[in-house]
């Protein structure tokens, strides 16, 4: 056979795998999932139900993941994600032997959890996931934008088959550490339930303990562990629909959060132009016991109500500010630019210019006194 015979033969499309009919009754896990029959082979599902949580609109939506494109979803028809994997390398050696669903249906949430019974059996799993992601507006995870779903697309092309056409994806996890990073260094989601859901998970199986269960469950059979892989996984998915709940709803100003977390709104609303809401939530958070976190929401306060043309405001916010800074050379800058150029104070502008010396250029800086002085004198002469 010539070379070109040959490129032809590994041009021809794959010969998908033969359909199974017919549920294997003799996989171990059978005995703690029965497997149903699919078109695509046997497949092993769990479904439980829930109280849903009440999910925010589609422009909160686009605000939490700084996404406009999120802006015009069907809310109704999020689909929740969520994966137990053999590791967490990512690559194409790591298996997720357990795919987490979830979607509200006649408001209860829905959770479908699609355990795999042994390597080579993923096709059952992949078409179930297919389906539901293809009715779904939006995927939904904690996490997943990054880890879970680009292990599922791979491992759809490890199985030859077509992945779901993309979806919207908004992913949880950088939501939370946008609007808890000034409250919470730690956002992993056992940690963010804890902090904003009041979840307190008893005789959870850690994350890192999950591959081991799945391995054990290849050596010898047991299935004991992986009934508490589907419990972790469970809460996993029910924490990230409340999740999003919670964030909607403090977005909406529906529920009292601390001022640490109302700075982290106000960064979201600013960076999703939405002043007058971020206005609001800075200003709360000038409350906050900790000085660092009030001189960051004194300086965003008065970033924007510059931006509107408050401009004895902005100075004002950031005048109160000043005392509170560790370094206040930017501060004094950004105030000696205002109050020269916008409201025509040569005496507090020279004021301000003197103590921004650290953060300018010698030169620079001996221009800008040496022209407020003068501005002031002539501001004297014509008294």
């Amino acid at each position: 056979m010539d070379f070109k015979a040959k490129l032809g033969l590994l041009a021809r499309p794959a010969v998908s795998a033969p359909v199974v009919t017919r549920p294997q009754a003799d996989s171990p896990l059978s005995a703690l999932i029965p497997p149903t029959v699919t078109a695509a082979g046997a497949l092993h599902v769990v479904q439980s139900r829930s109280p849903a949580p009440a999910l925010p609109h589609a422009a909160t939506l686009a605000v939490l993941g700084l996404d406009e494109s999120l802006a015009a979803l069907d809310v109704s028809r999020l689909v929740f994600l969520d994966t137990e994997t053999t590791g967490l390398s990512g690559g194409a050696g790591t298996l997720p032997f357990l795919v987490g669903l979830a979607f509200v249906d006649g408001g209860e949430l829905v959770v479908e959890q699609l355990h795999l019974s042994g390597p080579g059996a993923e096709r059952p799993v992949l078409a179930r996931l297919s389906e539901r992601v293809d009715a779904a507006s939006a995927i939904v995870s904690f996490n997943g934008r990054s880890f879970d779903w680009p292990l599922l697309r791979t491992r759809f092309v490890m199985n030859r088959l077509t992945p779901p056409a993309p979806r919207p994806h908004l992913d949880l996890l950088h939501a939370s550490r946008r609007v808890l990073r000034h409250w919470q260094r730690e956002t992993r989601l056992s940690t963010v339930e804890a902090a904003v859901l009041d979840v307190r998970r008893v005789g959870d199986l850690e994350s890192a303990q999950v591959p081991a269960a799945w391995f054990d469950f290849l050596r010898t059979g047991r299935v004991a562990t992986l009934a508490r892989v589907l419990s972790h996984n469970l809460q996993d998915l029910r924490s990230t629909a409340a999740l999003l709940g919670w964030l909607g709803a403090s977005w909406g100003e529906h529920v009292p959060v601390s001022p640490e977390v109302s700075l982290g709104l106000g960064e979201v609303a600013e960076r999703a132009r939405v002043p007058f809401k971020a206005e609001r939530f800075f200003e709360r958070a000038t409350s906050s016991p900790v000085l660092d976190v009030q001189a960051r929401a004194l300086v965003a306060l008065g970033r924007v109500q510059r931006r509107r043309g408050a401009l004895d405001q902005a100075a004002a916010s950031w005048e109160r500010a000043v005392p509170l800074c560790e370094d206040a050379s930017t501060l004094h800058l950004a105030l000696s630019r205002l109050y020269e150029h916008r409201l025509r104070d040569a005496r507090a502008a020279e004021r301000h210019a003197l103590l921004a010396r650290p953060v300018e250029a010698p030169v620079v800086h001996a221009r800008r006194v040496a022209r407020l002085a003068r501005k002031r004198q002539l501001v004297l002469a014509m008294r």
